[in-house]
């Protein structure tokens, strides 16, 4: 169990320092590229990336279904069981593969009715077909990868992600500094990709011997079984993309290329947000797995309520940072010429805010296997997020279409979901108002107390922003600890971090804490 127990430790800390170094690339690339590209260019590798991104819809939620089912094969040592798991999925993620290229290839035939200059048409075919190749060479890999999943080889996972950063950040630099521009671009994200491909090949052949490629047709019932269950996150990554990842496309139809450069600095912001929490919080929907499935419907409230107040506490710090710091960032970050960015950040922020005090009761509904009613909600939010976009873009331009998001985020996420979770899992809809809304009013009041001993540090200024931005955190956690929570809780925290450290039985909750929150870590990673 110890042994276990550190793997998964080493695993859930290399999560999270691979999560914080993509941030600081993204963070150092973003200017550097805006610089020698060009707006124009720039948003036109952001909307490539954005159709790319689609592709991704293609795994139809298969990754997250295999290490599902291994894992179930695992845990009863049936090796014959995971090989069929994984040959039916190797199959089915090769046949996406190959209709990854199909749509690539029709894609890039459809260049010239996109984009009214021939040479922007050419440009894009290239790039796309590059991409899109690289995109389908991977997808039989994420079978792989569902099985190192299955066996919570996070660390593994880690490392490689780790690598893959280093060398495409690397390929990156080179390609623009050498002057190929937009093909160079491509073609570094290919060749980072391929000794990632071969590592991941090589190490889980390595790890499990009873892998064994088999010559026979799938297996109808595997693949029925698998689709069942990997159906409902399809319909949730749909709904994801039509949330965060079809904003590039409004904004390139009806503003333009070089809008979507100043849309993508505030995007960036919200994207690290919603991660961070997601990381952070991730470990609660286990927990209420277990008690749902002991019938404790008592304890299940109690953390539910905690859960809720923890993610309130620290959601809305995050995104009053974000609103109060925003402005000096981008000035010193990118400059005065994106400062436009500053107000869909703020709007952006707020969607987000409202969207992490609903995660716990996400968690709740996926523990008691009310998780259907999630996925078709969360497309219910995309749609009304395209539809209201598409109405303000015209008059608001790149503000508008944050707006589409902010105000979907508020019909979905404060008026229905909380009326649906309290009805499906038997929890009063007005107690659990209170408790939000108490919550809400005390982190409000924490945090304008907090705001004025900080406020000399609201200067586009590296040294100011982050000195002050850690004070800021410093007499927010102090002020939350006493007035947010109360003794008791604040006395449970005491204790959960003692058992942490010396008991062993505690750790026995950690596998499946680390799984959920990589598996939706993996999903936010869309935006």
């Amino acid at each position: 169990m110890r042994k276990i127990s550190q793997k998964l430790l080493s695993g859930s800390a290399l999560r999270t320092v691979s999560l914080v170094s993509n941030g600081i690339v993204a963070f150092i690339l973003l200017p550097f590229m805006v610089r020698h590209l060009g707006d124009r260019l720039y948003g036109f590798w952001a909307l490539a990336g954005t159709f790319v991104g689609y592709y991704g819809l293609i795994d139809f939620g298969l990754t997250a279904t295999v290490a599902q089912y291994i894992s179930g094969a695992i845990g009863r040592k049936d090796d014959k069981e995971c090989n069929l798991v994984f040959n039916t999925a190797l199959r089915i993620h090769s046949l996406l593969g190959g209709s990854v290229v199909f749509l690539t290839l029709i894609l890039a035939a459809l260049a010239p009715l996109m984009f009214h200059s021939s040479q922007d048409a050419w440009l894009f075919r290239k790039v796309i077909l590059l991409l899109g190749v690289t995109v389908a060479l991977d997808f039989p890999l994420k079978t792989y990868k569902g099985l190192l999943l299955a066996e919570m080889h996070f660390d593994t996972l880690s490392w490689l992600s780790l690598l893959n950063t280093a060398l495409r950040t690397m390929f990156i630099v080179w390609a623009i500094v050498a002057g190929y521009g937009l093909l160079g671009l491509a073609w570094a994200t290919m060749l980072a990709a391929f000794p990632i491909s071969l590592l991941t090949l090589w190490f889980t052949h390595k790890t499990f011997p009873w892998v064994r490629i088999h010559a026979s047709p799938m297996n109808r019932k595997t693949t029925k079984s698998l689709f069942s269950y990997s159906v409902y996150l399809f319909v949730a990554d749909v709904a994801d993309s039509l949330r965060f990842g079809v904003d590039p496309v409004v904004i390139t139809a009806f503003v333009g290329l070089a809008a979507v450069t100043h849309y993508k600095i505030a995007s960036v912001f919200a994207d690290q947000y919603l991660r961070v929490m997601i990381s952070m919080l991730g470990v609660f929907q286990p927990l209420l797995s277990q008690l749902h499935s002991a019938n404790e419907h008592v304890k299940i409230k109690k953390t539910f309520f905690l859960a809720t107040k923890i993610s309130v506490c620290a959601a809305s710090f995050l995104c009053f940072g974000l609103i109060a710091w925003g402005k000096p960032m981008i000035l010193r970050w990118m400059g005065l010429h994106y400062l436009d960015a500053y107000g869909p950040l703020v709007v952006l922020s707020l969607a987000m805010l409202v969207d992490l005090w609903q995660l716990p009761s996400v968690s709740l509904l996926n523990a008691t296997f009310n998780h259907r009613f999630y996925a078709f909600s969360n497309l219910a939010e995309g749609l009304l997020n395209l539809g209201v976009s598409l109405i303000l873009v015209r008059r608001y331009g790149i503000l508008g279409v944050a707006l589409g998001t902010l105000v979907a985020a508020i019909v979905l996420r404060i008026i229905v979901q909380p009326w649906w979770m309290c009805k499906v899992t038997d929890i009063s809809y007005s107690m659990y108002m209170r408790q939000l809304s108490g919550s809400i009013f005390r982190c409000a009041g924490v945090i304008s107390i907090s705001f004025p001993l900080v406020f000399w540090g609201l200067r586009p200024d590296y040294k100011y922003i982050f000195s002050s931005a850690v004070w800021a955190a410093i007499l927010y956690a102090l002020g939350s600890w006493f007035l947010v929570f109360g003794p008791d809780e604040r006395k449970m925290f005491w204790n959960a971090f003692g058992r942490r450290n010396n008991d062993p039985k505690a750790n026995m909750s950690t596998p499946s804490s680390t799984l959920d929150s990589e598996e939706i870590e993996a999903r936010a990673g869309q935006i």
